[in-house]
This record gives structure tokens, sequence and C-alpha cells, in this order.
């Protein structure tokens, strides 16, 4: 059995505000949840790749936690949800990449 030890803050979009140089910004609601994490597998690695797309973690949470949020985030750092696959009645594995930049 997985040690759901990975904190881990779904990112819902809540409103937008403006920075500094007046740029609309969107800005986010979190909720904090515990998750763990899988290593991602030469064959999915293989398969994104084919894609042209890049997988940095895969995590799995609690399927009635998720509500189709696009952005997740890690001590710091954000990620964006690639895909969704539901590994059972209770859970739910999310494939995710970098965010590169802000928001």
């Amino acid at each position: 059995m997985s040690n759901w030890d990975l904190e881990v803050s779904l990112l819902k979009a809540s409103g937008e505000t403006k920075n500094k140089i007046g740029d609309k910004v969107p800005t986010y609601e979190k909720v904090e949840l515990f998750a763990y994490e899988k290593p991602i597998t030469r064959g999915e690695l293989i398969i994104a790749g084919q894609s042209n797309i890049q997988i940095s973690k895969i995590v799995v949470i609690h399927g009635f936690e998720y509500s189709n949020e696009e952005l997740l985030e890690i001590d710091g750092v954000r990620y964006q949800v690639i895909s969704s696959y539901k590994i059972s009645n209770e859970e739910l594995e999310l494939k995710l990449k970098s965010k590169k930049g802000g928001a």
C-alpha cells in the first residue's frame, strides 16, 4: 500500500487581478490534499514523447477531491495536468508537466 504523505494543492480559478503593468493575472483558490507519487515508466515516457508531451510527475489522489482542475502545486512548483485516469473507484492518477513562467 502506498503512503499518502505528499502534500499537493489543486488550484481552482477564482477570478483575476491586475499586475503592476496592468495585465490581467488569474487568481486561484488552493484546495490542499494528500497524494502519493508514482514512478514514470519507460513506456509512459515513450508514448508521451511520441505525442510531443513531457511528463514531469505522476501523482495519485482521491477521485472525489478532483473537479477537473488544470493546475496543481507541489512544494511551491506549479504543474499542468496533462491527463487523468481512474485507477479505481477511489483513486485517480494525474499526469503532470512542469508549468513554465507565472500562472
